[in-house]
Formats: structure tokens, sequence, C-alpha cells
């Protein structure tokens, strides 16, 4: 009916997800920079107090110290975002919170299980050709990339699932979605992008100023990328397997790549990547509203 589309559209943003009002919730923005900050401060800490070396002292470098690392790092994030920003953001006080929580970030196969895969493919197979492209123009053998996998190497497999889920669920899940309920979509996405690239400011801790410089671009750059995707498929999935991916990918190029190599990675990744995976997704969304009209029984969802 005609007057329940006008009572949905008055709807607040508190009343429309489900949750009670706070005042980090009512002003998205400082809201999303507490969220930043949190999900920094948690996924960091083990770097601030030096945890693995500390281990390594104690039992002696091998997997068994990154797997503490690892372990710790999940833990103080999946408290951070599934219990204490949701109690902030007025989730956890309303019952039952968490799968409306799951949901308010994104965390589903999204509007169609088709779209998200082939999304989420695309944007794999973009940065992937576009990375090892990069390497074997500039002579980085395939060999060489594989080597990087070597114990205890292969571990970066297990490692880059820190970043891949937790980051993305506060950023291209919790932080975009809040921004979303006062600005545009374009706006939201702008915005994410330069949070998660200030995000990264938190890399002193580990690189030089100049490299953490180029951290940030880059994040801010493929961020635009991953927040059009989970935008347009209702998914976080696409965001999360190309974040696994990258950092992954990244960590198999040589730590003494030439600065040629290293300059045509990082155009790929800031300039080709961010462009050509927001065609992709489009072209794949078209494609898949082409089909809703196609079967008019099909269900449609507004994006």
């Amino acid at each position: 009916m005609a007057g329940e589309g006008v009572m949905a559209s008055t709807l607040t943003g508190s009343e429309a997800t489900g949750r009670r009002a706070t005042w980090l919730a009512d002003h998205p923005i400082l809201g999303s920079a507490v969220v930043a900050v949190l999900a920094g401060a948690a996924l960091q800490l083990t770097h601030v107090i030096g945890l693995q070396d500390r281990l390594a002292a104690r039992i002696g470098w091998g997997v068994t110290v990154l797997w503490v690392d690892f372990g710790f790092r999940t833990l103080l994030a999946a408290i951070v975002l599934l219990a204490v920003v949701p109690w902030l953001f007025g989730y956890s006080r309303s019952r039952p919170w968490f799968g409306a929580y799951l949901r308010r970030v994104r965390f589903s196969v999204g509007f169609s299980p088709g779209l998200t895969i082939a999304a989420s493919a695309a944007s794999v197979a973009i940065m992937a050709t576009l990375i090892v492209g990069a390497a074997l123009v500039f002579g980085v053998p395939l060999g060489g990339l594989a080597s990087a996998l070597a114990s205890p190497g292969w571990f970066i497999l297990v490692l880059a699932l820190v970043p891949g889920l937790w980051e993305e669920l506060a950023f291209r899940g919790l932080i975009l979605s809040t921004l979303q309920d006062r600005f545009r979509a374009w706006v939201a996405i702008l915005i994410t992008s330069l949070l998660f690239g200030l995000f990264h400011i938190s890399d002193l801790i580990l690189h030089s100023p100049d490299q953490v410089v180029l951290r940030m671009i880059m994040a801010t750059a493929v961020s635009l990328a991953w927040g059009y995707a989970v935008i347009k498929t209702g998914s976080l999935i696409p965001a999360i397997v190309s974040h696994y991916c990258i950092n992954v990918l990244i960590w198999l190029l040589p730590a003494d790549l030439s600065e040629a190599a290293s300059a045509g990675v990082f155009g790929g990744l800031t300039i080709a990547y961010p462009v050509l995976t927001v065609i992709a997704v489009w072209w794949l969304d078209h494609v898949h509203r082409s089909g809703d009209r196609a079967s008019p029984s099909a269900p449609r969802a507004a994006r």
C-alpha cells in the first residue's frame, strides 16, 4: 500500500535496522572513526607488545608462534567486532540481535549467490592478472613466487584471514552500512575508503613511513572497488575474498622486487584494478538485472 511505503521511508536508521538508538550510531562519521580505531587496536596489539618476539624468545621461532599470534588477534577482533561494537551501536541491546547484526554488515550471500560468486571471481582474476603480470613483465620468475610459500611462508594463507575477515567486517561491513544511513552510496564508499586508507597508518609499527604512505594510497584505491562490489551484490563476500587474495599475492612477491616492478604492481592496483573491477561488477550486475527482467516471477532486490 502507498501508506506503508511512506511509513517505511520515514523510519529512522535505528528503527530500520532493529537496534536501539545510541549516540555513536546517530553520528555516523564519528562512529565510523571509533570502529576503525577499535579494529586497529585489536588487530595491531600483538605487534605493539611484540608478541611473536616474546614467544620466540621463550619457545623458539616456529609455526607455533604464528598460530598463537593468529589465535590472539582473531580472539581480540571477535570480541571487539562481534561484542563491543554491536553494544556501542545498540544492536546487542535488542533481542534477538546477532543475526540482525550479521545481516546489517552484509555477512550473507547477498541479493544473488551467482552474482556474489561472479563478482568475487572477477575481482580476484583482475587482481591476480595485474600483480602476476607486472611481476613477469619485470622479470620475476613464477618459481620465485611459489618459493615464498616454503615453510613457514605458507602460513600467510592462514594469517591473511585476519585482515581479510575482520577489517572487512569493520569497514565494508559496519562502517559502510552506517554511512549509507546518512549519505548517498558513492559518498559512503568514498568516506569508507578514506578511513580505510588512514587506518593503515598503523602499519608504521612495522614499516617505514615511505612504505606506509604507499600502502595508504593503495588501500584507499582498492577500497573503492570493494565498496562498490559490496553494495552491488549486497554481500561482504567479494570484499573478504579480494582482501584475502591481495594480501596473499603481495606476500608472494620477492622482498627484493625491483623499483620498476614495484611501480608496476602499485600502478596496477591503484589505478587499473579499481577501474576494471568496478566495470566488471557493473556489467555483472547489469546482466543479472536483465535476467531478472526476463523472468517476471523472479524476486528482485532493490539496490
